[in-house]
């Protein structure tokens, strides 16, 4: 072990066990430099969050897991996970593996705080419901951990972590009311050809697409999309075209009733080259 490692671990040895000799601990204190106190303060964090997981997963009596649900805008027939975006709510469940999961006494922290929620909604018997919402800013990650403990002291633990996405959005092209071919970045299309491109939105914080603002930009300039569908554009290209030509479509969608929310939005372009 080296001078510099010494000097922590004098220090680390301090603050875990209280050494009442102060004058002692401030002379060590003093011989060490920014550099070390840094590694003395990520030995400490690392070793009280090390604990922390420990202690959730050592001495349970019994299973306890989390599962939840984000009430967000995806196409009715995606078939994976609604993802929490901003501001918008998420219900968590715990899943005790006990008989009777109603009498457990649930006690639940969202990032260890449980100042701006007091009451029933943390803890209680039969409590195995939590709700909450997002914070604004995406990729905010917010660590949700729960309890449950029954008449006989035998208790579980769990935990899990909750990022906070962007909404999203893609372009197909639809034939006859079935897409199947994804748009990324160009579409070819010949003079005079037609093309049906269809939106599908992800994450919004909406029940439905009534609450979207379609704004289309082609080459830069608003589009009036002139479809009975508004998450369907019908794009024509004129037949004096010339080939080799490039357009560009921009798609950006707001919510309209978070206008202020300038996180709940998506934007998609593409571009669209002209072919012989």
């Amino acid at each position: 072990m080296n001078i510099t490692y010494k000097k922590i671990f004098f220090i680390l040895t301090i603050g875990m066990f209280a050494v009442p000799n102060f004058s002692l601990a401030q002379e060590n204190l003093d011989q060490v430099s920014d550099t070390d106190i840094e590694q003395v303060e990520n030995l400490i964090n690392s070793t009280v969050e090390t604990t922390l997981k420990e202690e959730l997963v050592q001495g349970n009596d019994f299973n306890l897991d989390i599962v939840w649900k984000a009430n967000t805008l995806v196409p009715f027939d995606y078939k994976g996970k609604a993802l929490p975006s901003s501001l918008s709510s998420i219900a968590f469940h715990a899943i005790a593996d006990v008989p009777n999961p109603d009498s457990l006494i649930y006690t639940w922290l969202i990032d260890d705080i449980s100042s701006n929620k007091e009451g029933p909604e943390l803890q209680g018997r039969g409590k195995s419901t939590f709700n909450w919402f997002t914070f604004q800013s995406p990729e905010f990650t917010h660590e949700l951990r729960v309890f449950a403990q029954d008449e006989k002291g035998k208790k579980g633990s769990a935990s899990l972590t909750i990022k906070t996405s962007k909404p999203e959005t893609y372009f197909y092209i639809i034939n006859n009311n079935i897409f199947t071919n994804s748009i990324f970045d160009s579409l070819k299309l010949r003079p005079n050809g037609e093309a049906n491109i269809l939106v599908r939105p992800f994450y919004f914080n909406l029940s439905n697409l009534d609450g979207l603002d379609f704004i289309w930009k082609l080459d830069g300039k608003e589009d009036k999309n002139s479809g009975t569908r508004k998450d369907i554009l019908p794009l024509h290209i004129s037949a004096s075209a010339l080939p080799g030509a490039y357009s560009s479509l921009r798609l950006e969608l707001k919510n309209s009733k978070q206008k202020n929310n300038i996180f709940d939005r998506a934007t998609a372009n593409i571009n669209i080259k002209i072919i012989k």
